[in-house]
């Protein structure tokens, strides 16, 4: 008699083979996918409401005089750090789903990318935050220059880095849906069509951090409303009894 959980009795409650289907199913890289994108976005517009490149330092020194802003910096980073993780939980069971079936250059070109994109989210988001978080730990308000400093390199990674990497995960993950039938083609058309446009925009400009979570965000919904086409099911969902 199988328990309540859906494990066997002794068994590993998330080593079962129920609950590997689970957490490795369309359902589970839908809301990874949309957990990743909401966090992203708080994280981003929270961090990004610091005083600009070009605030003088009187502005500067004002801003990180705010009681609040290491520990508000320090939570925020916390919510990016899990909507990473989200991020690679997408990215690991949209890989699982497809199998055998995944083409290898575009699968590493996928992969590889997404690990580089979650780095240069990590750096940036850092760089953002690191003079707030010099109030917090250290007690001091940081220099006017060394603030402008930080936000200058946040600014060149979320800006500049982070677009072309999520370009090459956008244009991957498009080139394995077409192949694989595993999205609508409407939806592979605009995903290669945002990614030219996160490609050849050299604008340095705030909205443009948005594009990758609002793309995710779509990508999850569609995944999470419509039904996966035939082969597309993991060997534990295609031969539920399988001796293991």
């Amino acid at each position: 008699m199988s328990s309540p959980l859906g494990s066997l009795p002794g068994e590993p409650l998330l080593g079962s083979p129920t609950w590997r289907r689970r957490l490795a199913s369309v359902e589970a890289a839908a809301v990874a996918g949309i957990i990743c994108a909401v966090g992203w976005s708080i994280g981003l517009r929270g961090l990004l409401a610091t005083p600009s490149v070009s605030a003088t330092d009187a502005e500067i020194t004002h801003f990180y005089s705010g009681s609040e802003v290491g520990l508000n910096a320090i939570v925020l980073l916390q919510v990016i750090l899990v909507a990473t993780i989200a991020f690679m939980w997408f990215i690991g069971v949209v890989r699982s789903r497809l199998g055998e079936q995944e083409p290898k250059l575009f699968g590493t070109v996928f992969f590889g990318g997404a690990i580089l994109l979650a780095g240069l989210i990590f750096v940036g988001t850092a760089a953002l935050a690191a003079p707030s978080v010099l109030v917090e730990v250290g007690g001091k308000t940081p220099d006017p220059g060394a603030a402008s400093v930080s936000r200058a390199l946040a600014v060149a990674v979320l800006s500049v880095f982070a677009p072309r990497v999520a370009t090459l995960v956008m244009f991957s993950t498009a080139a394995l849906a077409r192949k694989t039938h595993a999205l609508p083609g409407w939806l592979v058309l605009l995903s290669y069509l945002v990614g030219v446009g996160e490609f050849v925009n050299f604008t340095v400009s705030r909205p443009t951090v948005y594009v990758l979570p609002a793309w995710i965000a779509l990508v999850s919904v569609v995944l999470l409303v419509r039904p996966p086409p035939p082969g597309l099911l993991l060997q534990d969902q295609a031969v539920p009894n399988a001796p293991r």
